[in-house]
This record gives structure tokens, sequence and C-alpha cells, in this order.
């Protein structure tokens, strides 16, 4: 776990470096965002360290989201978002989920992508069979965290992101010892 929380770093110290060479005034943005994304029965370093390995569920969902970022000096962003999501196949509910996030500056080139991670609470509405039958036990309420890869120019209004969700008792905060991680895929148009 350790090597995947490096990488991550690499990663994130990466966006951050590419992004800064292309740092312009910039109000901030609004958003809406639409994906799709299908539950796995993995860890959440498999999808990240380990793409080809993924054990995917019968558990699919559909996303809605709205939100806001501010510029944070001359680096990135600071964002909040609200997420919608509808839940079906092995499980049917609705999920909302709130995180706060940093989102590194878009690099100028469309195949570099920006990087951002975000880090919040998700309510289900049913307690989610997948995380029940995965480990035993769940519960309405968990953190949520997700990192995301999200594609385009900086003077893209529409662009496309990669998504890793994660819900998690965050190390023994939430009573159940549980979780589940989907992978999804969307369109995010700025405004």
């Amino acid at each position: 776990m350790r090597r995947s929380v490096r990488n991550l770093v690499a990663l994130w110290a990466t966006a951050v470096v590419l992004g800064a060479t292309t740092a312009q005034a910039d109000p901030g943005r609004d958003f809406v965002a639409l994906s799709l994304g299908r539950m796995t029965d993995n860890a959440w370093e498999t999808p990240l360290s380990a793409p080809g390995n993924i054990d995917w569920r019968d558990s699919y969902g559909v996303a809605l989201a709205a939100g806001r970022e501010w510029p944070l000096f001359n680096w990135g962003y600071i964002g909040v978002e609200a997420n919608l999501l509808a839940h079906w196949g092995e499980q049917d509910n609705w999920e909302l989920a709130a995180p706060v996030y940093l989102r590194s500056l878009q690099p100028e080139s469309w195949l570099l992508p920006g990087l951002a991670y975000g880090l919040g609470l998700s309510y289900a509405s049913d307690v989610p069979s997948v995380e029940v039958d995965r480990k035993g036990e769940s519960q309405q309420w968990l953190a949520y965290w997700f990192i995301e890869l999200e594609f385009g120019r900086p003077s893209d209004t529409v662009r496309p992101f990669l998504r890793l969700h994660h819900r998690s008792d965050a190390f023994g905060t939430f009573e159940a010892d549980t979780g589940s991680n989907m992978v999804f895929l969307g369109l995010r148009h700025a405004f």
C-alpha cells in the first residue's frame, strides 16, 4: 500500500508542476457533470495500480454532479461538489456524496490529465447490499473520497474524466468495517 500512496503523491506532484507552467488569471468555474460507473470487487488500490486485474461486479451507477471551484494560489483549485447517484444491478439505492477537493491546473496538452482528490461524506438511501456482500456489514453514512484524472485543455468547457469513487469506514471512524469502489467515466461542463 505504501507504494500506491507514493505513486499517488508522485502523480499529484507531476500534475501540479505541469499545470503551474500554464497558470493564468482564472476566476474559477461552476460546473455540472454526468458520469457512468461500475462497481469493483477489489480494494481501492487495484484500479490504480493494476487496472487489468479489476474484478467487475454486476452493479452500476449513474451520477449527476454540480459544483464550484476557486483558484488556489498559482498551482490549482479548491472546490466543492454534490453528487447524486442512482445505483442499479446488484444493489438498488440512491447515494448522495459531498466532497471538498483539490485539483491541479490543467496542462495545455489534451493528453496530459489534471489530477483531483476529494474527501467528504456519502449517504446511501438504503444500506448498500454490495458492501454487505463484500465485507459482511455496512451502513448508510460513510466517508467518501475520490481520485480523478480530467482530460482536456484549460480553455475547453467540456472535459472528459475518469474517477475512482470510494466509500469506506475511514479506518474505523464509522462503526461498520466496510467499503466499496466504483470506476466512473464522465463528462464535465464548466460555465
